[in-house]
């Protein structure tokens, strides 16, 4: 079993330490980043596709990790590790699903990793049986391989739409695809897994709501505290924001000089 993993943690020998551990959890784990502070957690999570799963340290350099839920939306498991049990109620009312007190040990580790890899797959396998006109979200081997198509469900028949096809995915309680010409249909995934399908050459995350084809954005205007405020066709029911965060990515995605 193979995931990748992206490391929460301030503390330079508690890296090493946590990505040896990995190394030798004879699972096939691709550490993808080691960040320490929230600010750059933020920053890595806003502009890179989601990792499989997160080991979280809560004490990071500039803040709690806590604060990382208030600026980005966070759907992937995660794996508390800390020197404090306090905050316990508190990580597994996020997307935690295990609580590890330093000093690891590669017993925690692994078990940790076993709860992780035993959750999503059972979770994927019970999703495919209700949702099986969606399955070619999920390759067989749950690869994130980009597509150049979906397949959408539209009433009782499915529609093959070409990705140049799609203007932008978006949230509303569940997640939709708008396409070119106006029409919308429901997804039965993460916004979050979607962005891990689609050309990221050609499709932008501008918010929590909004994965965004590059062609449908019509016009850029400078909002309050370095936010933009962004024109999509066809229009979006709604003012769309893009924090200061990713105002920046944002021109250089669009070619700003």
């Amino acid at each position: 079993m193979k995931a990748t993993v992206l490391i929460i943690e301030d503390e330079p020998k508690a890296q090493k330490h946590l990505t040896n551990l990995l190394d030798v959890s004879g699972f096939m784990i691709n550490v993808v980043a080691v960040l320490s502070s929230v600010k750059s957690s933020v920053q890595w999570l806003s502009e890179n596709a989601p990792p499989d799963l997160i080991f979280m340290d809560i004490h990071l350099s500039d803040g709690i990790s806590f604060d990382i839920f208030k600026k980005v939306d966070l759907e992937v498991p995660i794996i508390f590790t800390t020197a404090y049990d306090e905050y316990a109620i508190k990580a597994f009312k996020t997307t935690g699903i295990d609580y590890l007190l330093k000093p690891l040990t590669s017993k925690e580790v692994n078990e940790g990793l076993v709860k992780f890899f035993k959750r999503r797959d059972g979770y994927l396998q019970q999703w495919l049986g209700r949702n099986f006109d969606f399955a070619q979200f999920y390759p067989e081997d749950r690869s994130n391989e980009k597509r150049d198509r979906f397949l959408l469900k539209s009433g009782k028949e499915m529609v093959p739409i070409r990705l140049e096809g799609i203007a932008y995915f978006f949230r509303s309680e569940i997640v939709f695809a708008k396409t070119i010409d106006g029409k919308q249909f429901s997804i039965s995934h993460s916004l979050n897994h979607v962005q891990t399908l689609v050309d990221p050459k050609k499709f932008i995350r501008l918010n929590r709501q909004l994965l965004v084809n590059i062609d449908s954005i019509s016009k850029v205007k400078h909002g309050k505290t370095g936010q933009l405020v962004v024109e999509l066709k066809p229009a979006y029911h709604d003012t769309v924001l893009v924090s200061q965060e990713r105002a920046g990515r944002l021109k250089k995605f669009l070619g700003h000089i």
